[in-house]
């Protein structure tokens, strides 16, 4: 049976499938404040952070090199936090789906910058509902038993905090993660409470990337694992459903503050002028407002997916806007991927 709800260390209970809004700096430009250097996404923080009271994800790599203004006054409000170890900023290329705003600040943040981060944030928070990610980027090529060992003996020290495990590519599988190699190793992830993959590494197309997702999902229950599959970069709002099809339960990334979600899809942000038929509205007060309503989007979409999940019997009429068509792709995948067939 599919878990409805994760449970975090600290005892606070979240349901899933869960979507989780980003922050991170890559992308994204940067404004001076008393000499100090901030990124964009920090004025996103400041505005809506109060108002995110179930979970978000912070880049810890900006968190260290001080990219937000006073984060931690947000740290009480908010269910679930999770904290990323860096690998996203670090890569200095873009992915093809992602709109090239500013070029990478290229900034060091070593395994040991990532690990000082996290002992600061203990000392002072260990009692929030911190959710804390393995270093990956120091992990790429590693065998999948390197890179068990080195996040269990990371995720060892913070024992108040619950983890997630992110896999990366096999050094003899090439550049995507190989389900089949991992399965030697599958029961060995019962110590993780989340399980993680980013969604570029899961397959080179969509296909590929369903296909995998519900391969890994029947792997962990065969062996009895209940713990969610987390997909690293997968909140686009037409897609992230087929996802959830496929088995997994957590999503996040940045594309609520890029884009602007409209009928259950990612257009043109610069677009929101003319969907609300108001042209005369300045530029900065539409970016604040369509994020504003992307967050209202990212809980209709989630609902759905949990009442979906509850419902006895398939029922796509509550994705609005998107019904139809998930409804051919549900029943495709169901034809086309061995783990959802029948």
């Amino acid at each position: 049976m599919r878990e409805t709800i994760f449970r975090h260390k600290q005892g606070g209970i979240v349901d899933l499938p869960l979507l989780v809004p980003s922050f991170t700096s890559k992308g994204f430009g940067y404004f001076k404040k008393n000499g100090m250097t901030y990124s964009e996404t920090s004025s996103a923080l400041d505005e809506f952070g109060r108002y995110l009271n179930e979970s978000y994800l912070l880049s810890t790599f900006d968190v260290f090199h001080g990219h937000f203004m006073e984060p931690e006054q947000h740290y009480g409000d908010t269910s679930l936090i999770l904290l990323d170890s860096g690998g996203y900023e670090l890569n200095p290329e873009f992915d093809s789906t992602e709109p090239k705003m500013t070029p990478v600040r290229q900034l060091d943040f070593t395994a040991e910058d990532y690990e000082n981060t996290l002992v600061k944030l203990y000392q002072e928070y260990g009692d929030k509902p911190f959710v804390i990610a393995n270093y990956d980027w120091g992990t790429k090529n590693c065998s999948f038993e390197e890179q068990i060992k080195a996040a269990r003996e990371l995720f060892i020290k913070f024992p108040n905090w619950s983890n997630n495990f992110i896999i990366k590519p096999h050094k003899s599988g090439g550049v995507k993660v190989q389900v089949k190699d991992l399965v030697p190793y599958i029961k060995k992830l019962s110590c993780f409470d989340i399980i993680g993959v980013t969604e570029k590494e899961l397959g080179k197309n969509l296909k590929d990337r369903l296909t995998s997702i519900s391969q890994l999902r029947s792997e962990l229950d065969n062996e009895g694992i209940k713990s969610p599959i987390h997909i690293w970069g997968g909140l686009d709002p037409l897609i992230t459903p087929l996802y959830f099809f496929a088995g997994a339960d957590i999503f996040d990334g940045v594309s609520w503050l890029r884009y602007l979600y409209f009928e259950g899809k990612a257009v043109n942000r610069e677009s929101y002028t003319v969907l609300k038929g108001n042209l005369s509205i300045l530029h900065d007060h539409a970016v604040m407002l369509s994020i504003n309503d992307n967050l209202l989007s990212l809980q209709g979409l989630a609902t759905s997916l949990r009442a979906f999940a509850n419902s006895d019997h398939p029922d796509f009429d509550m994705f609005d806007g998107n019904g139809e068509f998930l409804k051919r792709m549900y029943k495709e995948m169901k034809t086309i991927i061995p783990g959802m067939k029948g």
